[in-house]
């Protein structure tokens, strides 16, 4: 118990020396000291992080920096983003960073506090900030600025991370815009290769690399101009790049080879062609290359064999025995890549066409759907406009019923009033007196209730009664829109003439001048 002690007595009066010489800016003693204290105190993460912030200060004042063991094993994950070629990283940030990395798994393990390993993770990504700069990559330095956010917010870690993430969008639309011009120059590039202009399309293709130096296409075709221009051994080191690049990419291999050929290496090309043909091995191209290649070694040496016995020229081409076997186990595996190849072709033609078939009806069933949907929905929209038309009728029938019934109380009053009028003519005859009464007397129904006379042409409107048309348009012209007789709204301003009461009026009349 002693012991523990004074092993932590002692790896914190190593921190106050660490730190005192920080102060100073003495930092490979203040990296000393915190190296000491973390072997003498391993439970207590904050000499890892001071000793990342030395190694950061450090790397900032660019100082030169020895190698220091760790107390703990690396992390078996590294982080660094991947330089670019021809960029050497400072062993510092490196440093700062496995610092950062190791205190908080120990402070995760201890529970530490968590503004601790907020802090350690925001010192990481410092780090990375700077490494970000060399290799234009901002993806580590941002998953850091947030796990330690995560940990324990604080407003300077925001604004990092906010120009962390800035700045990656910066280089994310720098390298569209890089990737936009790369594909340009490429394509002027082919169009002036077709033009059999080597020497400006070598110039396009030049542009291209600059801009994207990761497309091997490119890398292929500026090849090809260099042939054609006679500059073998550039256009040698662009094929071997494009191999580099992309294994995988057949033309990388045809360029090489071609380029050997030209300059005699024929067993080299030789080599390169067979190496061509585990990318495709029913390449005409290729295998007419080896054919070539053939040919010119068995003139080589002297030979009549025939060019397309390759086993017998294995045995000649070398007398390094290394080559040899190589060249020997490269057509053995070229043999049965193209077995393989077939079978895989004949599987892959067949499945082709099961997922085709499937694709085209996938896309029946898809084409009826979606016509099933569109005739459902045009029935829909029929039907709705059925509906509506459906209404605008049952209004209109309905205002017809209203207008059949004012009718008939028309025609029910003008009857009624015939009725009266032959009565009073049939009792005229008995009593002269009783005659001129009633002879005198008019029916109110014969009077306009707007003018309060007999009618002359009555017409009637649209609440059912009846008036003397010129009174009735004289009411409608004033602005009027309502009924004389019940003051509410009418529906329209239409007249229709009452025929049936204008000739009882006209007869009531006469009998009333007869009389007379």
């Amino acid at each position: 118990m002693e012991a523990e002690e004074e092993r932590a007595a002692e790896a914190q009066r190593e921190k106050e020396a660490g730190n005192d010489a920080y102060r100073k800016q003495y930092l490979e003693t203040a990296v000393d000291h915190y190296t000491r204290g973390a072997a003498l105190d391993p439970r207590d993460i904050s000499f890892l992080t001071n000793r990342a912030a030395a190694y950061l200060l450090m790397s900032k004042v660019r100082r030169p920096l020895r190698p220091k063991p760790s107390p703990f094993p690396p992390s078996p994950i590294s982080i660094y983003p991947s330089p670019r070629p021809g960029v050497s990283y400072p062993l510092q940030y490196r440093e700062c960073v496995r610092d950062c990395e190791e205190a908080v798994e120990r402070g995760r393990e201890l529970r530490a506090d968590n503004r601790l390993l907020a802090r350690a993770l925001s010192r990481k990504a410092a780090a990375l900030l700077k490494l970000a700069a060399c290799a234009a990559d901002y993806a580590p330095a941002v998953r850091a600025l947030q796990q330690s956010l995560a940990e324990h917010y604080c407003e300077d870690t925001r604004d990092k991370l906010d120009q962390a993430e800035t700045a990656r969008k910066e280089i994310e639309e720098r390298e569209r815009l890089d990737q936009e011009a790369a594909d340009h120059h490429r394509q002027r590039g082919n169009e002036l290769f077709q033009r059999k202009n080597y020497q400006e399309a070598t110039a396009h293709y030049t542009e291209a690399i600059e801009k994207n130096p990761n497309d091997p296409r490119v890398f292929s075709n500026r090849a090809q101009c260099h042939i054609y221009l006679g500059n073998l051994p550039k256009g040698l080191e662009d094929a071997e790049k494009c191999i580099e690049l992309d294994p995988t990419f057949l033309k990388g291999y045809v360029r090489k080879a071609n380029v050997q050929f030209l300059m005699e290496y024929y067993e080299s090309a030789l080599a390169t062609y067979i190496e061509g043909l585990k990318c495709d091995p029913n390449n005409l191209v290729v295998i007419d290359g080896l054919r070539r290649c053939a040919a010119c070694i068995n003139r080589s040496n002297g030979g009549d064999v025939g060019p397309d016995d390759l086993e017998d020229i294995l045995g000649n081409v070398s007398s390094d025995n290394d080559l040899r076997h190589k060249l020997q186990k490269l057509m053995e595996e070229a043999a049965a890549l193209k077995k393989e190849a077939s079978d895989e072709r004949l599987r892959r033609i067949e499945s082709e066409r099961m997922a085709r078939t499937s694709e085209d009806l996938y896309l029946n069933q898809v084409q009826q759907r979606r016509e099933a949907e569109e005739c459902l929905s045009k029935i829909e929209q029929e039907f709705q406009q059925l509906k509506v038309r459906q209404d605008e009728v049952s209004e209109e029938f309905q205002k017809a019923t209203e207008h059949n019934e004012n009718l008939q109380h028309q025609l029910t009053e003008t009857i009624r009033a015939l009725e009266s009028m032959r009565g009073n003519a049939t009792s005229a005859s008995s009593s002269s007196s009783g005659s001129v009464l009633d002879e005198n007397h008019i029916p109110s129904y014969f009077i306009c209730p707007i003018s309060q006379d007999v009618m002359n042409d009555p017409h009637i409107a649209a609440d059912g009664f009846t008036y003397e048309g010129d009174f009735i348009r004289s009411w409608f012209s004033t602005g009027s829109d309502t009924s004389p007789m019940t003051n509410l709204p009418l529906e329209h301003d239409e007249l229709i003439p009452n025929i049936a009461l204008r000739s009882a009026i006209q007869e009531w009349l006469q009998q009333q001048n007869v009389a007379a």
